[in-house]
């Protein structure tokens, strides 16, 4: 087992999360903080997908630009 410091002000903010105080030790949230974590990395693309979807967005937007069609007027 590792022993590891942390300043007053991160202490503070881990007393927080918790969530049964006669039961949460400090470990026992690190813990909680950490499988959160990785759910939400499940749900995390890769910046490079990020950025080629942004670049698929920006063709479309200029082609749609481009094109001369008047758009669609409704009138009530």
């Amino acid at each position: 087992m590792r022993t590891f410091k942390v300043s007053d002000e991160m202490y503070e903010q881990m007393k927080s999360f918790v969530v049964d105080p006669f039961d949460d030790t400090p470990e026992v949230v690190i813990t909680r903080l950490i499988e959160i974590v990785n759910k939400a990395k499940d749900r995390w693309s890769p910046f490079e997908v990020y950025e080629s979807r942004n670049a698929e967005r920006a063709a479309s937007r200029s082609k749609h630009e481009e094109s001369e069609e008047p758009e669609p007027v409704v009138v009530l």
